[in-house]
């Protein structure tokens, strides 16, 4: 009768200890938002240079960012032709572009590459 009785305690005991071995899922990164990924570059000095420069030739320029849609929760994010010159598409020698990235450590979007 205790044999009986034990086996099904010890299935369930067995149960609930494989179901709290079970690694916690991964939260998706939240969306990198247009503000967000401004003020990334505004703060990233290489960036911040290269502005400068672009500046001294013709002061109408500035970064444009059009981030894609990320209802797939991405983990990286590329722009290319950053930037705008009075509302228009820059030329060439004064063209960048930009990748972010999640950091899952410190769980905030940074700058994995800048190029220009």
């Amino acid at each position: 009768m205790l044999r009986t009785l034990c086996a099904p305690c010890f299935i369930i005991a067995f149960l609930a200890l494989t179901a709290c071995d079970t690694a916690p899922k991964e939260t998706p990164p939240p969306a990198l938002n247009p503000e967000q990924a401004a003020a990334l570059l505004h703060y990233n000095n290489k960036a911040e240079v290269w502005m400068i420069h672009v500046r001294k030739t013709d002061p109408t320029c500035e970064y444009k960012l059009d981030l894609p849609e990320q209802n797939s929760h991405p983990t990286e994010i590329g722009l290319h032709h950053i930037v705008v010159c009075g509302g228009r598409p820059s030329p060439m020698e004064f063209d960048a572009s930009v990748s972010f990235a999640y950091d899952k450590d410190q769980k905030k979007w940074v700058i994995s590459r800048f190029s220009s």
